[in-house]
């Protein structure tokens, strides 16, 4: 039976600030929340990670004990082995008593008292989106690391359910630790007619912010938008990196039904996107998977309208606060983006849902169920 408090290890070495996306926002402001717990928390943590992590976010030097583990961080062959060979010993020096795995994966060099963060079960649902090799190593590791854990967190039910049926792990063995609305920070005027000008942007415009991943569905977005794109003035404005499906998207945008009414512009910096999503008319998801959707929380946060598709986690993050259809309804789509675009009374009707479902998605929730989790185990038997 561990002592009061437990220390409690955060394993952030998987975390290469700029690599993992959503995963590493939700981290990072998960950790946040818990340090403004204070003594509420009721255990003392501790950060293994890369000091480009603690380079990247200074202030989780300040509001937390921390232990640097350099390596390699261009090559995941040695990430891999670094954290098999030092994080245990370290773990050791620095008396931990439980070690939180937050990404998803826990290292067979580290045995000991663990608790586990599964974001999403995508290597197991969508095998296709990676590598054979990658492919291979998570479903081989997933399943092992959830029932190697005392407990999991998932950040939705979706999730959640997924990993009870995916990997042989008790019910009770699996917790929601919900990801938390993103602080935001409101654009000026002045800030927003910056970034639409600088990104050759109108002032109407529907975003979608995804990778061009196959599961992100952007062909529907496109067919959808070019049906209504004669009607509109708004343009359609696709943000995140190339994915498999870049190639295929750039030849939709090019085709003269939607030629100069797409802005593909590709990865862009996180204040410029915290703009754009403030100053859309619509957010568009008609992602096909999503173990959370953050995009949708920061667009209910920023109090914009917003349609989903009714698949994974959205349905379960929006609520009553956004327009759900099918993933794959072409026509469904184009008619709800027009609603939205034309209709005052339905934005309004949605936008007004947004604040009381945004601020349910609380830093205090996150920080308060995942230091729940960490306390269970810390008590349970091994």
């Amino acid at each position: 039976m561990t002592v009061h408090p437990p220390r409690v290890g955060v394993n952030l070495m998987w975390l290469i600030p700029g690599v993992v996306g959503g995963s590493e926002d939700s981290t990072i402001q998960a950790l946040r929340a818990v340090s403004d717990l204070d003594a509420e928390a009721g255990c003392e943590v501790v950060l293994f990670a890369h000091p480009l992590v603690f380079a990247t976010y200074a202030d989780l030097e300040r509001r937390f004990e921390v232990q640097e583990v350099p390596f390699d961080a261009t090559s995941k062959v040695r990430r891999v082995v670094a954290e098999n060979r030092q994080l245990a010993a370290l773990a050791a020096e620095r008396n931990i008593d439980l070690m939180h795995h937050a990404g998803g994966v826990v290292p067979p060099g580290v045995r000991m008292r663990s608790t586990l963060a599964i974001h999403d079960t995508q290597p197991l649902d969508i095998p296709a989106n990676f590598s054979a090799k990658k492919r291979w190593y998570l479903r081989a590791m997933i399943g092992r690391s959830a029932r190697a854990a005392q407990l999991v967190t998932a950040p939705s039910e979706f999730v959640r359910r997924r990993i009870i049926e995916l990997c042989g792990v008790k019910s009770d063995r699996v917790a929601v630790v919900p990801w938390s609305t993103p602080a935001i920070v409101r654009a000026r005027p002045e800030q927003i007619e910056a970034v639409l000008v600088a990104h050759r942007l109108p002032r109407s415009f529907v975003l979608y912010p995804a990778i061009t991943y196959p599961h992100k569905n952007h062909a529907v977005l496109l067919e959808a938008f070019a049906q209504i794109a004669q009607r509109t003035d708004a343009d359609l404005v696709l943000t995140g990196g190339a994915g498999t499906c870049e190639e295929a998207v750039l030849e939709r945008c090019a085709r003269p039904d939607l030629r100069g009414r797409v802005h593909r512009l590709g990865r862009i910096g996180r204040g410029d996107l915290d703009v754009l999503v403030q100053a859309a008319s619509v957010i568009a998801m008609p992602s096909r998977y999503e173990g959370f959707g953050l995009p949708a929380l920061e667009g209910l946060a920023a109090g914009r309208p917003i349609v989903v598709s009714d698949t994974g986690s959205l349905p379960e993050i929006v609520g009553n606060a956004a327009m759900v259809l099918d993933a794959d309804d072409v026509k469904g789509w184009a008619r709800c983006m027009f609603t939205l675009l034309t209709d005052d009374f339905e934005r309004d009707r949605l936008i007004a849902s947004t604040v009381e479902v945004a601020a349910s998605f609380s830093p205090e929730r996150t920080a308060r169920a995942l230091t729940e989790v960490w306390m269970r185990a810390a008590r349970s038997t091994p």
